[in-house]
């Protein structure tokens, strides 16, 4: 389905209310929407952003009963790339998309821009007890990915799901492909190679697996706006995937744990960290940024920038940025080194300080995760979100700010409870949807509770995970879903043995025990990273 509008140039006559095909004084804007049942529903006005070497344009207009738009007159430029964001009556984004190169504006051109709706998919992969029988061993498997779509109403429950076992999901622009990989049944770990196949989005359908195929457990993943390319770090190699071909070559040798691209009108690069640390709490200084070239079709060609304490890397409009967990700093990466930018403050009057370990970039802003552990013994692990300018040196704002708790319910006496506060919160994923509307990130905590004898509580430690999804705006919380709550009990036969996790206020949990899993990899369509 192709919508048409007509941008008016200035040096054009007048701007046409209907859509008429390119000529010497327009140029035709087409939002290219799939059809399908995956069509954005329910937009009433689009939102255009073209921007420019001499700065941004916006524009806001109607959409009439026949899906037409017209937009005020726009100055002819040789370089623009536009972003369209569809939004219903309340103002709400429900479609979202954005050119991948830059192009002319002039007279007779047309600009084609993929929108999509706004959706961000889980996937990863479960550890169960058969038969729900906690005496046996837990068995790992894969799971189907897990589907958060903003522009549909309610909460998310674990129904809405892809068709076949994934453990990773990742977007390419307005394209969407699936990683499956076989699982070890007894630890959990990622084995054997893995395979890659292209995600319909106008309908979810999956297609032929793609040739190429890759060594070591998949840890992070990244798609160009192109979507031509895919980046894929393994605990072996760094990997560049042709998705015309669906050929894999090997760009760098090593364990890669956070992947971007970095995308400018005249090539590709990936920007990746090697060996980070993954001990919570503390702060690994043998983390190392590499940059690797991806137009050329060349093998190894990536290359170490600089060593230090690097917990995540992201991209944004040409530009390379990265956080340092241990020296709590947000800095830009180039092919050549790093460079400081700010120092995050993370301290506060009597609380320990915080790391900065996750980082997503999107039209100037920075959204920087914050893990603070405990201060005592009986405090909670603490996430924070923060938002800074890139540019300027204006204090970050808090978006949001939780200490980590679990309530745990007696299924045979609902009245019984016990709160437990995590001793860790982990952010695992952090990334940018629908141009910058949505914020989404993952965690994952840990809680322990020594036994109470005298009220026959027993020794327990509970893992969750879970997807959380904000408005970029106001830190309101859109999507609260525990994808995970599971743990261990130890005691005496006296002791209360029929525990379950509850739900707090505002969040979802699966509606059944089979649609739980561990989150392996978050993304949005169009998602910044």
């Amino acid at each position: 389905m192709r919508r048409l509008a007509a941008l008016a140039l200035i040096a054009a006559c007048g701007a046409s209310k209907q859509a008429p095909a390119p000529d010497a004084g327009n140029v035709s804007l087409v939002l290219d929407i799939p059809n399908g049942v995956l069509d954005p529903q329910g937009y009433t006005s689009v939102e255009i952003v073209l921007h420019e070497p001499t700065g941004d344009v916006t524009r806001t207009a109607s959409i009439d009963m026949n899906g037409n738009f017209n937009l005020d007159r726009i100055d002819p430029s040789n370089s623009v790339s536009v972003e369209a964001t569809l939004r219903n009556a309340s103002g709400a984004a429900v479609g979202y998309g954005r050119t991948a190169v830059s192009s002319a504006l002039a007279a007779g051109a047309q600009i084609t821009v993929p929108v999509r709706r706004p959706i961000a998919y889980i996937a990863g992969t479960v550890s169960r007890a058969p038969n729900n029988d906690a005496t046996k061993p837990l068995v790992w498997t894969e799971a189907p990915a897990t589907v958060a779509d903003l522009s549909a109403a309610g909460l998310i429950d674990g129904h809405n799901v892809l068709t076949g076992n994934a453990v990773m999901l990742i977007a390419a622009g307005p394209n969407l492909y699936m990683v499956t990989q076989a699982v070890n049944s007894m630890t959990g770990a990622l084995t054997g190679t893995a395979q890659i196949a292209p995600v319909s989005t106008a309908d979810h359908s999956v297609g032929a697996a793609l040739p190429g195929t890759l060594t070591g457990a998949v840890v992070d993943a990244a798609g160009s706006d192109d979507g031509t390319t895919l980046v894929i770090g393994t605990t072996t190699e760094l990997f560049a995937v042709d998705t015309a071909s669906g050929t894999a070559r090997v760009l760098a040798d090593g364990s890669f744990a956070r992947v971007a691209i970095v995308a400018s009108d005249s090539e590709l690069d990936a920007v990746v960290i090697k060996n980070r640390g993954t001990t919570i709490g503390a702060c690994a200084t043998t983390a190392e940024v590499w940059w690797a070239p991806l137009t050329g079709g060349a093998a190894r060609t990536g290359h170490m920038v600089a060593s230090g304490g690097f917990s995540d890397i992201a991209a944004d409009r040409g530009h390379a940025y990265y956080v340092d967990a241990c020296k709590a700093e947000l800095g830009e990466v180039t092919a050549a080194a790093t460079r400081m930018l700010r120092t995050i403050p993370i301290t506060a009057a009597g609380q320990s300080a915080g790391k900065p370990t996750a980082l997503a970039v999107s039209d100037g802003q920075a959204y920087i995760g914050v893990e603070t552990p405990p201060v005592s013994s009986s405090a909670a692990a603490t996430a924070a979100l923060l938002v800074a300018s890139i540019a300027s040196s204006d204090a970050p704002r808090m978006l949001w700010t939780e200490g980590a708790q679990q309530v745990l319910d007696v299924m045979s006496h609902p009245d019984i409870q016990r709160d437990l506060s995590a001793s860790s919160v982990v952010f695992e994923h952090l990334e940018i949807g629908a141009g910058g509307d949505y914020v989404a990130l993952t965690t994952s905590a840990h809680f322990h509770g020594a036994e109470v004898p005298g009220i026959f509580f027993p020794d327990m430690t509970i893992d969750t995970e879970e997807l959380r999804v904000f408005a970029a705006a106001t830190g309101g919380v859109l999507q609260r879903y525990r994808s995970w709550c599971d743990g261990v009990l130890s005691g005496s036969s006296a002791d209360i043995s029929d525990w379950e996790c509850s739900a707090a206020t505002g969040q979802s949990a699966p509606a059944t025990l089979s649609l739980e899993h561990h989150i392996g990899s978050m993304t949005f369509l169009f998602g910044r990273k």
